[in-house]
């Protein structure tokens, strides 16, 4: 603990030496051979299910790289912290990585209330941090050393706003959302979305309707849905509670389109629905938010790499959110110009139009860091009794 707080003390005198808005030069865990980053998400417990495929599909795309000859000479080792999903842990293993593992930049950092809690720590620090398993759009307002690349919650609030009017030709729209930092960043965001398209009208304040993360009855909230009459209603709530919506929808004959956000895109989100014994008249109603432009060929290395390093794995969405972590860091790499330092990746990130991987475009400049902006909607198909999503429109950005 001594060497640890040492360590910050000191950095933080030099932090103070230098002028406001300079982050500090670092090489740190780049030596002849390697580049050592570091990450911290979920692996063990109820939500191992996110971070497991999510750490395969990042360890994947760095194998295939280091396989063929590494990026500026070197290989890529990646560091990785279990945080059972605890920000509290999170925040530990980040302060662990920066100072005692001397990590060069940390890479794809896995799940809103862990990134949050090291957010500070991170900033202080400048060390780069690139991609987030995260769509809390304080990471878009936090410094230069922050790389968010998945699609902020008000972003896509305003983008589901458009896709409501123009796709769906709604009138009367209403919208379930959990009350934490995720739904309060949707519901921002589809206010704000029908406020510039001057369509305030289509969202009674009385069909904005909150629920707890953990909420595990949806009756009242499905009741007020109903006495609104909505021509579609906006799920802003993840996993466990957006399966739960969609139960109650069924029970109540709720008979219209919903919309959910990026976060429940996977198949094995609709698998916790149990679609045919729970939902199977609802399931069909259900509509997903997508920010990753997949088709066959451009799925092919994943696929190629997934078979290689973990041929008894599942390829899912989170697979290919941990592959384009991985590919966003490397892209940073293979445009830097100079010694491998915080300072020069920086400034190559700022540089960066990365159209290359699995997402539509990735791209920064100084100041602006609003992760992917390109969306679709997806809808729920049914095949020989599984279900999964198909993509239904065309990318648009707000």
């Amino acid at each position: 603990m001594l060497k640890r707080l040492s360590k910050i003390g000191v950095m933080a005198l030099v932090a103070a030496l230098l002028l406001p808005g300079l982050v500090m030069a670092s090489s740190q865990g780049v030596d002849d051979n390697t580049i050592t980053i570091g990450s911290v998400g979920v692996t063990s417990g109820p939500a191992a299910f996110i971070g497991q495929p999510y750490y395969e599909g990042m360890r994947a795309y760095f194998s295939t790289v280091n396989d063929e000859g590494g990026v500026l000479g070197r290989e890529i080792e990646l560091i990785q912290r279990d945080d059972e999903f605890d920000p509290a842990q999170a925040r530990d293993h980040v302060e662990e990585l920066i100072y005692d593992e001397e990590v060069f930049a940390i890479v794809g950092q896995l799940g809103t209330p862990g990134v949050i809690s090291s957010a500070q720590l991170v900033r202080d620090a400048g060390i780069p941090s690139v991609y987030f398993g995260s769509g809390a759009t304080e990471l878009t307002e936090l410094g230069e050393n922050f790389f968010p690349v998945q699609p902020n919650y008000v972003y896509e609030g305003k983008l589901m706003a458009k896709y409501a009017v123009e796709h769906f030709e709604a009138e009367n729209i209403a919208v379930l959302y959990q009350n934490d930092d995720v739904g309060r960043d949707g519901i921002q965001g589809i206010r704000e979305g029908l406020a510039e398209m001057g369509m305030e009208e289509h969202l009674n304040e009385d069909a904005v309707i909150s629920h707890n993360p953990n909420e595990s009855d949806f009756t009242a909230q499905m009741q007020r849905v109903l006495v609104q009459d909505p021509d579609m209603v906006i799920v802003f709530s993840l996993s466990q509670a957006a399966s739960l919506i969609v139960r109650a929808a069924e029970d109540f004959g709720l008979e219209v389109p919903m919309l959910t956000t990026y976060s429940n895109a996977d198949a094995s989100f609709l698998a916790t629905i149990e679609p045919s014994e729970t939902a199977p008249n609802a399931i069909h109603n259900l509509h997903v938010m997508g920010w990753l432009d997949v088709d066959e060929e451009g799925l092919a290395p994943l696929n190629n790499a997934m078979e290689e390093y973990y041929p008894d794995s599942v390829i899912n969405a989170y697979t290919m959110a941990g592959w384009v972590a991985g590919e966003t860091f490397v892209a940073g790499l293979r445009n830097l110009e100079g010694d491998i330092t915080w300072d020069n990746y920086i400034e190559s990130m700022n540089n960066l139009e990365f159209t290359d991987g699995l997402a539509a475009e990735i791209s920064f400049e100084p100041g602006v860091r609003q992760g992917v902006t390109h969306m679709a909607v997806s809808k729920v198909v049914e095949e020989d009794g599984e279900y999964f999503f198909e993509q239904l429109t065309d990318f648009m950005e707000f």
